[in-house]
């Protein structure tokens, strides 16, 4: 019960796009009568398309019932308009739920800003709208809002929001590299937060703690400490003082 396409192979179910070497459709019988398929198995330099994302490996798997993909292989990524994930072992990505599960030296990359982490999940949604209140005059009636190009859900608005990570995070930045043992990185504020064992590195300088919060806006970090067996609960650092070079003679 499938069908088999070889040679620049390519399904479309809804919004999704299956591209492979070859490619394997299941089908099965549907409630209303005939058939329906639920799931593709592609081989050979797979691309999955949808309206926001596109993720290629060398195998790939899409289950139509929970429109969830998982691809396999070598350069494993999954690329948006603004972002970049990559891993080395799997990458799932659930359609329904928008979140994105990148495995073995998982990476996202998003502008200059870059974290890596032995297993990675990542949010999509729409950018947050401000609210902007509108001045009214006494007397004046309440215009009507204008409507608006896109609708803030619109495929073409969807962004990665957040990201969270799991073993030896690393967050860095053109100024500052920080280290953990699992972190979470909001993209819209661009404040990432680690936890355990955390290591903050600007230049020679470096700091110790149990927690931190890297502002990548304002570019100011903050570490804390708790006490613990062995451990007084205070923030450690290592400050280099700058080189100075004698005048010449």
């Amino acid at each position: 019960q499938n069908y088999i396409a070889n040679g620049d192979a390519a399904a479309r179910q809804g919004d999704t796009t299956v591209h492979a070497d070859r490619l394997v459709a299941w089908y099965r019988q549907a409630a209303e009568g005939g058939t329906e398929i639920f799931r593709y198995e592609a081989l050979g330099n797979v691309r999955i398309a949808t309206p926001t994302q596109t993720v290629f490996g060398d195998r790939g798997i899409f289950d139509v019932d929970s429109d969830t993909m998982v691809v396999t292989g070598r350069a494993l990524r999954l690329v948006t308009p603004t972002d970049t994930i990559t891993a080395r072992d799997s990458l799932e990505y659930h359609g329904q739920r928008e979140v994105a599960v990148a495995r073995g030296n998982a990476m996202v990359v998003s502008g200059e800003r870059r974290m890596t982490a032995d297993v990675m999940t990542a949010y999509f949604g729409p950018p947050a709208q401000p609210q902007r209140p509108q001045a009214q005059t006494r007397g004046q009636q309440r215009q009507p809002a204008r409507a608006q190009a896109q609708p803030s859900n619109a495929p073409e608005n969807q962004r990665l929001k957040r990201v969270e990570s799991f073993g030896n995070v690393h967050v860095s930045t053109p100024t500052e590299i920080a280290r953990g043992d699992r972190g979470v990185y909001n993209m819209e504020t661009s404040i990432a937060q680690l936890a355990g064992n955390v290591r903050l590195t600007r230049g020679d300088n470096q700091l110790a703690g149990d927690f931190a919060e890297v502002n990548n806006n304002t570019g100011i970090s903050r570490l804390l400490s708790r006490p613990s067996e062995g451990n007084d609960g205070r923030a450690r650092g290592l400050f280099v003082p700058p080189q100075v070079q004698p005048p010449p003679p």
